[in-house]
């Protein structure tokens, strides 16, 4: 794991604000390059989007929030097409991935 997602996701994680470069958390969302990619709830649920770009420092920033929680949660790509937890997923959709919500 990068050391900026590190500390973006131990932020995130404690609801704390932060910004390091492209990514910025305000400890209920983080943002990378402008586009919120992971957000929580108050309840404490996590959703999680590729924001419509499935590339691989989207996908690292993603993989380590939920590393950092503790969630098993993983994107990844095969050919051109993003997967989470081995199921395809749309670039642009949001998908729960902790609590109440979750599948």
């Amino acid at each position: 794991m990068r050391k900026v997602t590190q500390q973006i996701a131990n932020a995130f994680a404690q609801g704390n604000k932060m910004t390091i470069g492209n990514t910025v958390t305000d400890g209920n969302a983080v943002m990378l390059h402008g586009n919120c990619i992971a957000e929580k709830d108050p309840w404490g649920n996590i959703t999680m989007s590729l924001a419509g770009w499935n590339t691989p420092t989207t996908r690292e920033r993603l993989n380590g929030i939920a590393e950092v929680l503790g969630l098993k949660a993983r994107f990844t790509k095969r050919g051109n097409w993003a997967y989470l937890n081995g199921r395809p997923v749309q670039n642009n959709l949001w998908y729960p991935v902790h609590g109440k919500t979750a599948s």
